[in-house]
């Protein structure tokens, strides 16, 4: 099982790698949106076990809500509007998770499940297509939810007692949270020391802002072991082998991607 989930992690690497990196920009965008696609399908699943109106009705009201926020984001103020949309629907997710993890239903899921899609794919789609540099701004969002992710796990499992949320995922500790924020920290100055000044921001502002947007990653991940808790599954598919399905392995990227972009935004209006 171990063998073949590495086997995986190595090609799902490879494979959204060289999407992000070296295909056009437009076609690199179009491998993004498949993948949000197949996630939306996969949640689609936590409202309903089988195909129903209500599954349908979800993955139409998540797509109008992808064509809105596209139009609303094609202007400076409008892309301003929806990415502080977007951090204040998972600031909300977090109190939700944080607070009132009891409070769950089919209502609540759907809701969520539209936001975190739509959110999702409007930032990486503009920064992939709109920024000059913007695949490097895509990587960076993969490499915080990849490296908070590892940091986590190696740290819960030396120093992991206290639980950081046990109602929605018992694995999570409060040890593996500040190991997720030590690799953040040094993703973020490796990315400084590579980059330079044509980040465009200092040192302290991107470990800070790094930090931040790793902490959005752990509450997308906890958002859909919250929802899959619902809907009583394991894994949101079975479409990759040894990870479950997309959502189980994009479930950070989620949260991760409009809010870096957030904050690349108001510190320097782009990746450059």
């Amino acid at each position: 099982m171990i063998r073949q989930r590495v086997i995986s992690a190595v090609v799902i690497a490879v494979v959204l790698l060289s999407a992000v990196l070296l295909l056009p920009p437009f076609w690199s965008a179009a491998a993004l949106s498949l993948i949000l696609l197949a996630a939306a399908q996969e949640w689609s699943g936590f409202i309903d076990g089988s195909w129903s109106v209500r599954r349908i009705t979800f993955l139409g009201l998540t797509l109008l809500a992808c064509l809105g926020l596209w139009h609303l984001s094609a202007t400076p103020a409008g892309l301003r509007a929806a990415l502080w949309l977007a951090l204040a629907f998972w600031t909300a997710m977090a109190a939700w998770i944080f607070v009132l993890p009891r409070k769950n239903g089919r209502t609540a899921v759907f809701i969520a499940g539209v936001f975190a899609l739509s959110l999702a794919w409007m930032a990486l789609v503009r920064m992939r297509i709109d920024w000059p540099a913007g695949h490097e701004a895509v990587l960076y969002s993969l490499l915080i939810v990849w490296l908070a992710d590892s940091g986590a796990y190696f740290a819960g499992r030396a120093w992991g007692v206290r639980k950081l949320a046990p109602l929605v995922s018992p694995g999570k500790t409060v040890a593996g949270l500040w190991g997720g924020v030590v690799a953040c920290v040094l993703l973020a100055v490796l990315a400084s020391l590579w980059r330079g000044q044509g980040l465009g921001v200092g040192l302290g502002t991107l470990v800070i802002t790094t930090v931040i947007v790793g902490f959005y990653s752990v509450v997308g991940d906890l958002l859909e072991s919250h929802c899959k808790r619902f809907a009583g599954v394991k894994d949101s598919g079975n479409l990759i082998p040894g990870h479950g399905g997309v959502l189980d392995r994009f479930d950070s990227l989620l949260a991760a991607a409009p809010c870096l972009m957030l904050g690349l935004v108001l510190l320097g209006g782009e990746w450059r």
